[in-house]
């Protein structure tokens, strides 16, 4: 890099040693020489469209779908990573959001007909005996009071009846539970162990896409940064594209033609690697702040690349129309 700007930066110096004779040329000129671009900037060609591809997630490389040089189209598949173990993970999250939604469809649909049936005969049962531990200790009190019995015969009626009463609340509260079905809470409860076990499979989903990688833009790929089997890590940028359809060039104008130069204004490029032909060109953008030290300023120049023989990286030479 360092190179090319020293490259960039004595070609800036021999136009500029070049550029006040034929100032001079151009306000003496003659029609012959007025017809001529005069060449007053240096440059390097760069690509509005580069995407450094990288991955989201750890996992070692399966397939690269691409060798450098390939051109490909946004969205198209350039590397594909080992995700075994994601899948694993997307099947158990399935079958959790599954056993959830098992549960939160049982509990609204509420008990079976024979559910019912069988709790309805309990509570007849416990009813019962909680009719006779009544009768039998309402008996054994009167006795009792007429010292017949004794008081803790009276007790383990008194316990008898507790315990049968018991039961058959219990058992009215079953009953009441499923033909009434389940409380709002509870309901509540069993939707959002669903809503949860949802947004775990839907992080396992994008965990698992994730190990398809696709080209962001349309272009070449440049470069290669990667083979199969080796681990890919985020951060960590695994190939290049480049789009060798949208390019441009940065330039270095001398600050005495920047009166010369206006955005949108038309301008002539030669390439150092392509020296039999010139290429047009358009300014697109202008630095207000100058270079103190080179005493020029930054211009940006959009360049048609139709035969798509200019890459980014090639030396240039920008002339100005008269």
């Amino acid at each position: 890099m360092k190179r090319v700007l020293l490259i960039i930066l004595a070609m800036v110096v021999v136009l500029t040693g070049c550029s006040a004779t034929e100032q001079k040329d151009m306000q003496a000129g003659t029609d012959v020489q007025a017809s001529k671009p005069v060449f007053v900037m240096a440059g390097i060609i760069d690509a509005n469209e580069k995407a450094g591809i990288t991955t989201k997630i750890s996992a070692k490389i399966s397939d690269i779908s691409v060798d450098v040089g390939s051109v490909v189209k946004k969205g198209d598949k350039l590397i594909s990573l080992d995700v075994k173990d994601i899948e694993a993970q997307v099947a158990q999250a399935q079958a959790g959001v599954s056993t959830a939604q098992a549960n939160l469809v049982k509990m609204q649909s509420g008990a079976r007909p024979e559910q019912i049936a069988q709790a309805q005969t309990l509570l007849d049962s416990t009813k019962t005996a909680y009719t006779n531990a009544k009768n039998n200790f309402d008996r054994n009190q009167q006795l009792a009071n007429a010292k017949i019995i004794s008081q803790a015969q009276l007790e383990t009626a008194q316990t008898q009846l507790s315990a049968a009463e018991a039961q058959y609340n219990s058992a009215q509260d079953q009953l009441d539970m499923l033909t009434k079905g389940e409380t709002k809470e509870a309901l509540n409860v069993l939707q959002a162990q669903v809503n949860q076990a949802q947004a775990a499979l839907d992080l396992a989903k994008t965990q698992l896409a994730y190990g398809t990688i696709v080209s962001p833009v349309s272009g070449t790929v440049s470069a290669i940064n990667i083979n199969v089997g080796e681990l890919a890590s985020p951060g960590v940028v695994l190939l290049t594209v480049i789009n060798v359809d949208s390019l441009y060039i940065k330039a270095s104008l001398p600050v005495g033609f920047m009166e010369s130069v206006k955005v949108g204004q038309e301008v002539v490029v030669k390439v150092t690697e392509i020296p039999d032909k010139e290429f047009s060109g358009k300014v697109s953008f202008i630095d207000p702040v100058i270079d103190s030290r080179s005493k020029s300023v930054l211009v940006k120049i959009t360049v048609n690349n139709p035969d798509l023989v200019l890459k980014p990286g090639m030396l240039t030479e920008i002339g100005l129309k008269k």
